[in-house]
């Protein structure tokens, strides 16, 4: 308990790049329902662009608290994990891309959420309130996954563009609700 309580001293500090890649995922989710009518195509370039940014912010804020930060291992995997889908996305060939994109964004928001339940247990465990809305938002986040990488019906059409819409508003709102907490733990540990 004492080591977590310390890898959180040093690690809060860094709280602004969660609230970032939030932002992200808010501005891609707005777009979608902003732009319904946009193709495939078009929503398959912001995701590449998406999944860069949040890759590298990711890699930065891991590597850069290596030393302090329990688990810093999860953060850097899912980092290199979204670096590598935007570059792969980025090199396909665009057919290819549109046909896969679905499946992309489906077990990148499970292996996301999976990861949300874990941060969400271990405020849990700190003692942080709140913690069972980032647990709620990432339930809700696996229920979606499943339902966008299971039915082949839902790869077609507009309602890919609402419930990637909704998925990246509800991990949007999961990553900037962590990096207050992250924020508020920052300023109780400095008193």
């Amino acid at each position: 308990m004492l080591q977590m309580i310390d890898s959180m001293k040093k690690a809060v500090k860094n709280w602004w790049i969660s609230l970032l890649i939030g932002i992200i995922a808010i501005i891609m989710g707005v777009w979608c329902f902003t732009s319904p009518g946009v193709s495939l195509v078009g929503i398959t370039y912001v995701f590449i662009v998406g999944f860069l940014l949040s890759g590298i912010l990711d890699i930065f804020y891991a590597v850069s608290n290596r030393n302090s930060l329990y688990g810093w291992g999860w953060t850097l995997a899912g980092g290199i994990l979204e670096l590598l889908l935007g570059i792969m996305l980025l090199v396909l060939p665009t057919p290819v891309v549109t046909g896969i994109l679905v499946f992309m964004v489906g077990f990148w928001m499970l292996f996301r959420s999976i990861w949300g339940v874990g941060e969400a247990c271990q405020l849990q465990i700190m003692g942080v309130r709140g913690w069972g809305w980032l647990l709620a938002l990432s339930i809700i986040c696996i229920i979606l996954s499943f339902m966008y990488l299971l039915s082949p019906g839902f790869g077609k059409g507009i309602f890919v563009v609402v419930l990637v819409g909704i998925s990246m508003l509800v991990y949007g709102l999961f990553r900037v609700i962590i990096a207050f907490q992250l924020r508020k733990i920052n300023k109780e540990l400095k008193m």
